[in-house]
């Protein structure tokens, strides 16, 4: 054993000695592997930077990563539409127990609404109101210019706190920055309101079509409408998955919570997901992967293909040579150890050196987008990527240099000898 460890140690060594024998042969066999190498990192850490603002994106401006329950009050039966009365109403201590129970949910929220009437300062306005729990800027894009949301703490005392949109706060208040309105008071339906936060101003907003809208903490209940509703409400009770790939997951985790709780729950609670769009983001990022994978795999097989063709160059240089170390005493396997040996030092090489090159280009590549969409799109370089892109180097070298290797060991020592 000792004696094949030194011999080992010997063969790799004379490997490594052959690179720098020939430093213009090594050096054009480590571009291929720095060509592959840098569009492995580059292209991974780009696509992984540009998965994150999409996803953050998806998350953000839809529901696709929410799943709603809502009471069904009414069935459509023999041609007509029914009222159902024994459907459930969700309250605060369903979405607290939503949180514990239903396995996969990042965010549980109680979720009404209605309309209202707004007021201040002699001027009054017919509004959206959302009443929500303190999590709901996490189903919803909620931007603020000044303030903060409603606390849990305000959601379960029902404390009478208000988040206006920006068209509202100007409208009620003209000329006030949204900073200067926090604690000012309002009227919202039959109580009086204190506005804690202003939303940020949507560059797509129609003046002529303003957003009127203001969210309250769950907990104040119905006394914020007006008119009062005819009957109570229904509050939908939402759950959002951490990623788009976890929605299915969730959505049966949460038709168990529902079956435990509630007999012939499909007849009285809706559960609702946007499976067409979950399906069609999932088809667009498994497209991206696909794509990129593709790209990625081409560059590191013109860098394998160059491996394999400096080596086989490099046999019939060394014919004489390998016929010498073969009539001497060197068996076939130190041969094949021998070329393999520099097979996987040209992609280590190669491999350090086009991490640090992708590195470079990601970083330039996500700049240029950000300065061409203005969007804010950065390189993600993690330990994985870093470590598929050792990995497969090293593969490439190895899968490319074991036919040469194997085509010196193979040849006879009297030929290689003679060879000229």
């Amino acid at each position: 054993m000792a004696l094949n460890r030194v011999a080992l140690s010997a063969n790799l060594r004379v490997g490594f000695d052959a690179l720098f024998i020939h430093p213009l042969r090594t050096m054009l066999s480590v571009l291929g592997i720095i060509i592959g190498s840098a569009s492995l990192v580059a292209v991974m850490s780009v696509s992984d930077g540009m998965m994150a603002f999409i996803r953050g994106q998806i998350e953000r401006r839809t529901s696709i990563q929410t799943i709603s329950l809502s009471s069904r009050t009414i069935d459509f039966r023999d041609g007509q539409w029914v009222r159902i009365s024994d459907y459930p109403i969700f309250t605060d201590r369903d979405m607290q127990a939503a949180e514990r129970e239903i396995h996969g949910a990042v965010q549980v929220t109680l979720v009404a609404g209605g309309t209202t009437t707004a007021g201040a300062r002699g001027r009054e306005r017919r509004v959206n109101v959302t009443m929500g729990g303190s999590s709901l800027p996490e189903f919803s894009e909620v931007k603020l210019a000044a303030g903060r949301f409603f606390s849990p703490m305000e959601v379960t005392h029902g404390t009478e706190v208000a988040v206006l949109s920006h068209a509202l706060a100007q409208d009620l208040f003209p000329g006030r920055a949204p900073e200067r309105l926090l604690e000012e008071e309002l009227r919202l339906g039959r109580g009086v309101y204190r506005i804690i936060g202003v939303q940020e101003r949507s560059e797509f907003e129609d003046p002529r079509n303003p957003d009127f809208s203001a969210f309250v903490p769950f907990g104040v209940g119905e006394r914020v409408l007006s008119p009062a509703p005819a009957e109570r409400l229904t509050p939908t009770l939402q759950l959002k998955a951490a990623t788009v790939e976890e929605v299915p997951a969730l959505r049966d985790a949460a038709a168990d919570w529902l079956a435990q709780r509630y007999a012939r729950w499909q007849d009285r609670v809706n559960l609702s997901v946007a499976m067409e769009q979950l399906v069609e983001v999932e088809r667009g990022i498994l497209l991206g992967k696909l794509f990129l994978g593709t790209l990625v795999g081409i560059s590191l097989l013109v860098g394998g293909i160059g491996i394999m063709n400096v080596l086989l160059a490099s046999i019939v240089e060394r014919t004489r040579e390998i016929g010498i170390r073969k009539a001497i005493g060197a068996s076939s396997r130190d041969i094949r150890t021998q070329f393999l040996a520099e097979s996987v030092a040209i992609a280590a090489a190669g491999t350090f050196l086009g991490a640090v090159i992708g590195i470079g280009l990601s970083t330039l590549v996500t700049f240029g987008f950000r300065v061409a969409t203005q969007a804010p799109i950065y390189p993600s370089l993690t330990f994985s990527t870093l470590l598929v892109a050792v990995g497969t180097s090293a593969g490439v070298g190895l899968a490319f240099g074991t036919y040469p290797a194997r085509r010196a060991a193979r040849l006879p020592p009297i030929v290689a000898i003679a060879h000229e």
